[in-house]
């Protein structure tokens, strides 16, 4: 595999800086903003630019630790075997693909889950090489989630997980979004969508589509916590309060309930093109993992990321932290000011945090480009270790008391 230091296509400089226990790695240095409140915050960490005019970012770590940055809704991708300092060249995955990547934690094989038209790409050599597979979707009981019908689409969600704790342990587990009643984006169409998942249970063979989180919603992320509940964040493409929608599973990712608004998170409300509404009420697509236990002492900590002007442009990627399993998300810090948009988040075993997103300097779109952090850079002027001891309480559904 033929390596490059940190650039879009070129070979290019790399500088590492060491920072509050960070190794951030980049291009150049500093920040890279025009904002001295953006420098204060943020003139530690480096940003570079994996991919020039294109979209739709998915990041995730593979078995042996490799970093996949995939850009184009998984078509394109490059890896890094070291943790970001140096990354292969583009390589396509393959013809048509426009899905989301899930890792089998079971068998190490990396996947492009592409359910709306039934096929997926697996690689069992951690992203080097690929090969497309039909699979089998079934539908929920609205008849929604196959080919051919109103399937599931997975194009714009989140990067899925494999299930490590409870009776659905080793299950594969991807945010969905269902387009009702046509199967389409057109506007009139909008209150009928809904964001759901997919999973599988024989490893991405056969994959079940789940019931409904909320109207509305759209390009959803999620998590499973350490008791093998599956916390859901949704973006909501209609709700002028631009506030996130949060969703519960307590049965592996089948049904979602507990159905509430977010008062921390809040979405940007541009570009505005909804005629049948009066406010901005657009969202933006995030990004949302869980850090391994083993860099948190054993606590759930949830990291998020989007845009962040509530009601506003997408501007300021950010990322948040929750220690209580997402009740309350009291840690967030800018990660860059300028032009931000789509986002995608993966955590290696160290619990260093890759965070991949749509980045522009003049306009929306230039490039995708990653930022490499932890949770002391993210924590930075805060209690991290009362934060960690933050309480918990964990309820439990009425049929199961």
């Amino acid at each position: 595999m033929r390596l490059h230091s940190l650039g879009v296509l070129s070979v290019l400089p790399l500088v590492s800086v060491l920072a509050g226990g960070l190794m951030a790695l980049g291009l150049g240095g500093g920040c890279q903003t025009a904002s001295p409140e953006a420098c204060a915050l943020s003139s530690d960490l480096e940003i570079v630019d994996l991919f020039e005019g294109v979209r739709i970012p998915k990041v995730d770590v593979a078995a042996d630790g490799t970093i996949l940055a995939f850009a184009k809704s998984g078509s394109l991708l490059r890896r890094s075997e070291d943790g970001g300092k140096t990354w292969s060249e583009p390589q396509v995955v393959g013809e048509g693909v426009s899905g989301t990547t899930v890792v089998d934690r079971n068998t190490g094989a990396v996947m492009v889950v592409q359910s709306s038209k039934g096929f997926l790409w697996r690689s069992t050599d951690h992203g080097k090489t690929w090969a497309k597979e039909a699979i089998v979707m079934k539908a929920n009981p609205y008849g929604h989630g196959v080919p051919g019908g109103v399937p599931a689409g997975t194009s714009c969600s989140e990067s899925g997980v494999t299930l490590q704790y409870g009776e659905h342990k080793g299950r594969l587990l991807v945010p969905a979004r269902v387009m009702a009643p046509q199967g389409n984006n057109d506007l009139e169409w909008w209150p009928y969508h809904y964001n759901t998942s997919i999973f599988s249970d024989d490893g991405g063979h056969t994959w079940q589509t789940s019931g409904p989180v909320q109207s509305g919603t759209g390009e959803g992320t999620l998590a499973e916590l350490s008791n093998g509940d599956i916390y859901y964040n949704s973006r909501s493409h209609m709700s002028i309060d631009h506030r996130r929608r949060i969703a519960w599973s307590y049965d592996g990712g089948a049904m979602y309930v507990d159905w509430r608004v977010d008062e921390d998170l809040r979405e940007v409300g541009q570009p505005f093109y909804f005629k049948y509404g009066t406010e901005p009420s657009y969202g933006c697509n995030a990004g949302l993992v869980r850090l391994p236990l083993a860099a948190t002492g054993g606590k759930d900590v949830l990291v998020f990321c989007t845009p962040d002007d509530p009601g506003g442009k997408r501007i300021r990627m950010t990322a948040w932290a929750s220690f209580d399993r997402g009740r309350t998300w009291p840690v967030k810090r800018l990660v860059y000011e300028g032009p931000s948009a789509y986002s995608s988040l993966a955590a290696d075993a160290n619990g260093s945090l890759y965070l991949l997103f749509e980045k522009g300097v003049k306009k929306l779109y230039e490039t995708v480009a990653l930022a490499k952090f932890d949770l002391a850079w993210l924590t930075e002027g805060h209690d991290l270790e009362a934060l960690l001891a933050t309480p918990v309480t964990i309820n439990r559904p009425l049929g199961k008391r």
